[in-house]
């Protein structure tokens, strides 16, 4: 046993479940389960996961990590993807599946934000002002934020609006089985844009979207205690009764904390299903045009400015199963590194379902530009890897204008696996690239360091960021990252340029989808 002890940390994704127990001396992994992830898709645009099915898997994953360590957990943490609703009655049961991050049919709502005149960028001026006077962002018309699905159920479910208690997300709902308190972290109640500036709920966006405040859960820090395990729960976890539950904060949030880029304006990359350019300040600085926010990050005081993007390594995946070569990493990275840098003119746009920053668009899709017959598997793999790295880039670039020049980011996430992304991440930002030692447990490590702040384990979080390791750099390569240069200034062109296509594709589509 680690002298400090270990906390267990459960890491909720799209496409992975994981449970996790995390050594504090150095936040490193003893112990680890994981299973593939899923989501039912019942309409085109719906993304939705049964909440008690999800329970059940957490609760597998959690006893069988904990067994062997019965007494010897500090605490218990979850981290999950964000942006989720799920409405309980007052019995917690849910009343409807849990609606995720990826779901879009709440696209428009609420209504009122995207109709009238004035407009800017489609929505109503006057309600965009508001919503930026207190909350600092506002609702993308992707429909993909928690208040656009409140108020899809509200306007398209009124039966489960008529008996819902409470609404949860993800990580809530999680809290809400373990301890049977109803709570919020900072952050994801930020992602509602209901939040004030503060710390409580806007009364007043609560009124004018009709949103019951005693729906919505009690905020509370990452770093409080939001309770401890039930009894009856206990024994199915294999914990004892009255362990600890950490508030925690979302998966984005818990990431950019086991990113160990924690100091004012440092930036990390992020590469998983999704991925992100993001860092910690503290004040909070929107860049509305190129959809870059700030949203309280877990580190109380402090806000995360992020740049979400949509696909990375989920990009990755899904060319690989049409390539035949699904799941086979190894040879993936054997034949993207037999491919010239730049693929021999080849641009992969990864935009397959939609883009957030630096455009918010939902009609956007990926394209892949200047195929010949001369082109190969080796080619077209490298040119997706590159894509990403490029649409990283293009957002890193807004980013840097936010908090100034850096020499260096760190990285993360289970992408930062693969050498090869890393070095040409680090050719096409032209920066020094740190991989943070376990790159793809960066969110059980993030929730961990969140508790071990919460349990007085380490007084401060730039205390736990000390006791990560750095596992490798990558130095940028000159001459590729002229070769990245010269494609990213074509990269940037595409997206004004098939727009209009874009939208009448997404037209045909829906027509064609019945």
């Amino acid at each position: 046993m680690g002298k400090e002890g270990y906390v267990l940390a459960v890491d909720i994704g799209t496409s992975m479940l994981k449970a996790g127990l995390v050594d504090v001396s150095d936040f490193t992994v003893k112990v680890k389960v994981s299973e593939r992830a899923s989501f039912n898709a019942p309409r085109h645009g719906w993304a939705e996961v049964d909440p008690e099915g999800l329970w059940a898997e957490v609760s597998r994953l959690v006893s069988e990590v904990a067994g062997p360590y019965y007494g010897l957990i500090r605490g218990l943490t979850v981290s999950g993807h964000m942006a989720g609703v799920v409405p309980i009655d007052k019995s917690g049961s849910p009343l409807r599946n849990l609606i995720i991050w990826l779901d879009e049919r709440a696209a428009g709502y609420p209504r009122e934000l995207w109709s009238g005149f004035p407009k800017f960028k489609g929505y109503n001026f006057a309600r965009l002002v508001e919503f930026l006077l207190i909350t600092g962002g506002a609702p993308s018309r992707t429909g993909k934020d928690p208040l656009s699905k409140m108020d899809w159920i509200r306007h398209n479910e009124p039966e489960v609006w008529r008996r819902t208690f409470k609404i949860l997300g993800t990580n809530g709902f999680i809290i809400f089985k373990l301890t049977g308190n109803h709570v919020i972290s900072p952050d994801e109640a930020c992602l509602t844009w209901l939040l004030d500036r503060g710390d409580r709920w806007s009364l007043r966006l609560l009124r004018r979207y009709n949103m019951p405040l005693e729906f919505l859960p009690r905020i509370s820090k990452s770093t409080d205690i939001a309770g401890y395990v039930l009894g009856e729960v206990s024994r199915d976890l294999n914990v004892p009764p009255n362990t600890p539950v950490i508030v925690g904060s979302g998966d984005l949030t818990s990431a950019a904390v086991g990113s160990g880029a924690v100091g004012e304006g440092e930036l990390h990359v992020y590469i998983g299903t999704s991925s992100w350019v993001a860092g910690h300040i503290s004040r909070r600085k929107v860049d509305l045009l190129h959809y870059i926010g700030s949203i309280p990050s877990a580190i109380p005081g402090m806000y995360l400015l992020v740049a979400e993007q949509e696909i990375a390594g989920g990009a990755l995946d899904h060319i690989m199963k049409l390539l035949g070569v699904e799941g086979n990493y190894g040879l993936v990275e054997e034949l993207a590194s037999k491919a010239a840098p730049g693929s021999r003119g080849l641009i992969f746009a990864p935009w397959l379902y939609g883009e957030r920053a630096p455009i918010d668009d939902p009609e956007v899709r990926g394209a892949l530009i200047g195929l010949s017959l001369d082109h190969g598997r080796s080619d077209v793999l490298r040119a997706v890897m590159e894509g990403v790295a490029l649409n990283i880039k293009w957002s890193h670039t807004y980013m840097e204008k936010i908090v100034g020049p850096r020499n260096s980011v760190n990285i993360v996430g289970g992408g930062a696996k693969s050498e090869l992304w890393c070095q040409i991440i680090a050719n096409t930002l032209n920066k020094l690239v740190y991989r943070i030692r376990e790159p793809e447990n960066s969110t059980l490590r993030g929730s961990a360091m969140i508790a071990s702040v919460a349990l007085g384990i380490v007084p401060d979080f730039k205390s736990a960021a000390s006791r990560l390791a750095v596992d490798k750099e990558f130095k940028p390569d000159k001459e590729q990252a002229q070769t990245y240069h010269s494609l990213f200034k074509e990269y940037i062109k595409i997206y004004g340029r098939l727009k209009e296509t874009f939208y009448k594709l997404g037209e045909l589509r829906r027509v064609t989808a019945g």
